[in-house]
């Protein structure tokens, strides 16, 4: 008799084992096959290979909190979980606007601004929080900082403005201010020649509107 219980006991605590298994299987996050295909073929560590992102945390306002790898589109704008972020009050050189150099000869200042904000990221993850009203014509603008955690509602990594790329960009001379958030910073910048202030440049809205009138006149 005593032989049994223990068979019926062995028997149950086999069963609910299976049973945590198949919970598992069930509700753990897959990984499309073709990417464990593509990992095996190219050699790479397959707990590298993570499912989806989840879709933004929101802030108070509704807009979306970023956080993730960063891509560099020009020296104000990332692209992080898929969205566009615009960094808030700045104004970078565009992509194809060129500037003159200390020497006097032209380079290609928009390109060496966007350098300088993948320099300023190296490859780490970026952080965002909105700010401001949401602009037209952008899907979003704000904060953005080089963080190993998300922005919080209050305190964490983006609590204060003082890290920030949007301040780094203009106190280091590649991009200007738009506002008067960063007045300051811009005008040490351009006291000690930094960036674009090291030769002449147009700042970018201005430039924006000569390269429409020759598009239109051209």
């Amino acid at each position: 008799m005593r032989g049994a219980k223990v068979l019926v006991g062995l028997l149950l605590v086999a069963g609910l084992a299976g049973a945590a298994v198949l919970a598992y299987e069930v509700a753990r996050p897959r990984v499309d096959p073709a990417k464990v295909a593509d990992a095996a073929r190219n050699g790479v560590d397959l707990a590298q290979v993570a499912p989806a992102s989840a879709p933004p945390a929101q802030a108070p306002d509704g807009r979306p909190m970023l956080f993730g790898p960063a891509a560099v589109i020009d020296g104000e704008t990332l692209e992080i979980q898929g969205l566009r972020a615009r960094l808030w009050t700045i104004d970078a050189p565009d992509i194809d606007q060129t500037c003159l150099d200390k020497d006097g000869a032209s380079f290609a200042c928009g390109q060496a601004s966007r350098r300088h904000l993948e320099t300023l990221i190296a490859g780490r993850k970026v952080a965002c929080r909105p700010e401001g009203p949401p602009s037209d014509g952008d899907a979003w603008q704000g904060l953005c900082f080089v963080a190993d955690a998300p922005c919080q509602d209050e305190g964490g990594p983006c609590e204060s403005d003082l890290s920030s790329l949007n301040l780094a960009m203009v106190r280091q001379g590649w991009a200007v201010d738009l506002e008067g958030q960063y007045s300051e910073p811009e005008s040490d910048a351009e006291e000690e020649k930094a960036g674009l202030w090291a030769g002449r440049f147009d700042e970018p809205e201005v430039w924006r509107r000569k390269a429409k009138a020759a598009a239109t006149t051209g």
